[in-house]
């Protein structure tokens, strides 16, 4: 049985979405930017307050204000929304986004701080690059103001901006929630079996290899007994390629 959604008294909350399987759901910087458009379109309409985000390729995190308790409407309209678009534009079939959201309530100015921490660190834990270098986050936005973050509340917190990154980059032990996915057992047979015929720890094709290196992998997969759309939903590769390969 879920858990019931614990709800903030103050109204903040960290909230976290990731790609089934931990497929990526960001391919392209317009896949990003359409996200952000959507963002702001349905924050606009529920009034949700953006105070931080990053955008990684397979997870979203945002810190936001929901006055009128209307979080899970949001986060569901944001990501079905998306998840048309994204399937439509790869001609893919199925789930986007891994169970449901993840949030947690943040009810003291500590906790609103280090949530903010360690969502924009995310890209360097990751070791992609340092958190003031990428640019699919908020980062930035607190000298460089932009209509999709609301800076006040976490400027207010600090004398200066330089106060506010030296905290930003501070290294700290922040321990937040983060997804677990949980497949079905015949969804782990499946990637088990891709990921042993790919010969890879990760299920997903990286669109971006040559597309006949592409097509040699999904003839691979297709002597499986699996379904084209099982394909297709665990390897993020559009249905269309899969059968013509």
């Amino acid at each position: 049985m879920r858990k019931a959604r614990l709800f903030s008294q103050r109204g903040y909350y960290h909230v976290m979405i990731r790609g089934v399987n931990k497929q990526n759901i960001f391919y392209e910087d317009e896949d990003k930017e359409y996200f952000k458009y959507l963002m702001k379109k349905f924050g606009k309409k529920l009034k949700i307050v953006f105070h931080t985000y990053v955008i990684m390729d397979n997870h979203v995190h945002f810190l936001f204000y929901d006055r009128d308790k209307y979080l899970s409407k949001f986060m569901q309209i944001l990501c079905s929304v998306y998840a048309r678009y994204f399937n439509r534009k790869y001609d893919r079939v199925g789930h986007l986004f891994g169970d449901r959201f993840v949030s947690e309530p943040l009810d003291t100015n500590s906790s609103i701080l280090s949530a903010c921490r360690y969502i924009l660190q995310n890209p360097e834990k990751a070791g992609i690059c340092k958190a003031s270098e990428y640019k699919w986050s908020s980062y930035n936005c607190y000298k460089r103001k932009q209509n999709l973050i609301d800076t006040s509340l976490i400027t207010s917190f600090f004398k200066s901006i330089n106060d506010l990154y030296k905290f930003m980059n501070e290294n700290n032990e922040d321990d937040f929630k983060d997804i677990e996915l949980r497949a079905s057992e015949k969804q782990k047979a499946a990637i088990d079996l891709i990921k042993k015929i790919l010969n890879s720890e990760n299920p997903i094709i990286d669109p971006s290899l040559p597309k006949i290196e592409i097509i040699k992998k999904l003839q691979k997969l297709k002597q499986t007994r699996l379904s084209i759309n099982t394909i297709s939903r665990i390897t993020g590769i559009g249905r269309y390629l899969i059968q013509i390969s």
